[in-house]
């Protein structure tokens, strides 16, 4: 290496570690912003009433009897449950239609695929402002008004578009190669996706159940207009109402809060390790 090089390496160097520092600190500053909120209500959710309102900013008090309250008295529980049963079943749906609508169109690319692929893109220029009118008539006209049906019915067709895009350029990436060799020692099509394709596709699987639960988990627009019944609330429905009967009990409704977060932040650090990958899936082909 000539002497020429050996001076302009230290001189690249100490041009980028300012910006090393910068992107550091400005990362860190972003982290804060995003963790503290969090902090804050985790914070108060253990704190007594009167703690609250005297040290805001700090703790004083530890009352782990609040979680109890919201669970038991605020019918927190109840809510909770009926969540996770509808956006279990709901998750349970989209992703069967959504491997095997992303499989067929990145493998199998039957007569028509490009077509049918673009039909069923449309599904992204579709808000569920649009279809709230329709939904709404289609599903009285059933006689599912009111049900654990008219939530979930609804909230399968809400994300598969993206989904299936996202996971369809997944499967487009991965090698052709794989599947040939497996057909030629006599394996179908359904033991070509359940024990080659699938066990592949863990990282956009990954990122598409983190957003869909997310969605499902957190929906309040359509779940207030079709839901009456105490029996079958959702948790963002059971807070509306936690939040009017606890409204002064700060403590007690930041439990309630943080029952309704908990899911979706053990998900994503469940997830986390596959999230980043999802994220990119397709977007480089090797």
């Amino acid at each position: 290496m000539k002497k020429s090089d050996h001076e302009a390496m230290p001189v690249r160097t100490r041009k980028s570690l300012p910006l090393m520092v910068l992107s550091q600190i400005i990362l860190i500053f972003l982290a804060i912003l995003i963790i503290y909120p969090l902090f804050f209500v985790l914070m108060t959710s253990f704190k007594s009433n009167y703690d609250v309102i005297v040290n805001p900013f700090g703790i004083k008090t530890f009352q782990p009897s609040n979680y109890a309250e919201a669970w038991r008295i605020g019918m927190i529980g109840q809510y909770f449950m009926n969540s996770v049963i509808t956006t279990g079943i709901t998750l349970l749906i989209q992703m069967i239609v959504i491997v095997c609508a992303s499989y067929a169109f990145g493998k199998l690319r039957p007569w028509g695929s490009p077509v049918l692929e673009i039909v069923y893109m449309f599904g992204l220029f579709v808000t569920s402002e649009m279809i709230t009118i329709p939904n709404f008539v289609t599903l009285k006209s059933w006689g599912l008004s009111g049900t654990r049906l008219s939530l979930i019915l609804p909230y399968v067709t809400n994300g598969l578009a993206m989904a299936t895009f996202i996971m369809t350029a997944f499967v487009k990436s991965l090698p052709k190669e794989l599947d040939e060799a497996a057909m030629i020692d006599g394996s179908g099509v359904v033991n070509n996706l359940l024990r080659i394709t699938l066990p592949l596709m863990k990282p956009v699987i990954a990122t598409v159940t983190i957003f869909n639960f997310q969605g499902s988990w957190s929906e309040f627009y359509w779940a207030l207009i079709e839901v009456k019944k105490d029996a079958i609330k959702t948790l963002p429905l059971g807070l509306m109402n936690f939040q009017s009967q606890y409204n002064s009990e700060y403590g007690t409704l930041c439990a309630g809060l943080m029952i309704a977060t908990l899911p979706v932040l053990l998900l994503y650090l469940r997830c986390s390790s596959y999230f980043i990958g999802g994220m990119t899936a397709g977007a480089v082909k090797g």
